[in-house]
């Protein structure tokens, strides 16, 4: 059997955000329409800090079929990705394992193009600027994905590493064509920001309703276990809440869980999920001084649909290698 290998440089090169997104869009519908078969992952902890996590996932009537293994490693210290991970895609028709491609680049593009996905139904129309926490690996995805279905107009990047805060303001810069600069506090990242992003390993909130303008859409895409949280409860109980997934932002996002436990709101606070808002069953944002509030822990059913499109693409282009197995 011969498997297509595609390196994370050549899933970002064929990856196109706006297809992204567009490609989400059709996942999720198939969702809402009983098509998916997404468990939540398996995480094995190595310690506190350290998981290898599995995520399979099949979509009906395209019969297609992903599994993605991710490591996430955050304490390896400068200089080391705290994240890596592979997608090996299977034709549910034959069986025929199709590819494996470099999951870290996949896991960004998808995880950028959810929480564009967000913004067509949380978002104002006329938002125009973005405050971007975080300026790790998932830092420039996500400003792409906001920027692929808003015109943004600037983008404002906090990181307390300043090199990391350098380097994204500059791919900003030079790659999106956007205007973009780096601030010095979460205050003055958010405060007026019409969209603000969190994409960090803070385990205690970095932001809370006192930084936050009437009318603002909030993505949390960093916290991904029960412990940990980005947000503080006070937004989170006084926001409009949806989630990629409630099943799964009731077993691992913390920026929920840790409200409820605390009282401030309960499990029916949550509004509904993004596949009743592409599917119109969930009305999304209601007046323009609304505060929404989009929380993503992250979907294997994403990976599956970003990761086919990848992969008809590099089959079409000739990209990629082959390995015979």
């Amino acid at each position: 059997m011969k498997i297509l290998t595609l390196t994370n440089e050549q899933v970002f090169a064929l990856a196109d955000m706006k297809g992204s997104v567009e490609e989400l869009k059709k996942a999720f519908l198939a969702e809402a329409e009983g098509r998916v078969e997404s468990p939540v992952r398996t995480r094995f902890r190595m310690t506190d800090a350290r998981n290898v996590l599995l995520m399979p996932s099949l979509v009906r009537g395209t019969d297609t079929v992903s599994l993605k293994l991710v490591s996430v490693y955050p304490d390896l210290g400068p200089g080391v990705v705290s994240t890596r991970a592979f997608v090996l895609l299977v034709d549910g028709k034959n069986g025929d394992v199709k590819c494996m491609m470099g999951g870290t680049s996949l896991t960004g593009i998808r995880t950028g193009a959810v929480s564009g996905l967000s913004c067509q139904y949380l978002a104002r129309k006329d938002a125009r600027t973005l405050a971007m926490l975080g300026a790790g690996g998932q830092g420039f995805y996500q400003v792409s994905g906001v920027a692929s279905q808003l015109g943004l107009g600037e983008v404002r990047v906090f990181d307390p590493d300043r090199a990391r805060q350098k380097a994204l303001v500059e791919r900003c810069r030079n790659e999106l064509k956007l205007e973009a600069r780096p601030v010095e506090t979460v205050k003055e990242a958010a405060t007026g920001a019409d969209v603000v992003v969190t994409a960090t390993t803070s385990k205690t909130p970095l932001l809370d309703a006192v930084h936050v303008t009437a009318g603002t859409h909030v993505i949390a895409i960093g916290a991904y276990t029960p412990d940990a949280r980005e947000l503080g409860s006070d937004l989170v109980s006084k926001a409009s809440v949806f989630v990629d997934s409630f099943a799964a932002a009731m077993e691992e996002a913390g920026d929920i869980l840790i409200p409820i436990r605390e009282g401030r709101m309960t499990r029916s606070s949550v509004k509904g999920e993004m596949s009743g808002l592409v599917s119109g069953k969930v009305r999304g944002r209601q007046n323009d001084s609304e505060v929404t509030l989009f929380k993503a822990v992250g979907l294997a059913f994403e990976d599956n649909a970003v990761g086919w499109m990848v992969y008809d693409r590099a089959m079409k282009s000739g990209a990629g290698g082959w390995t015979e197995v």
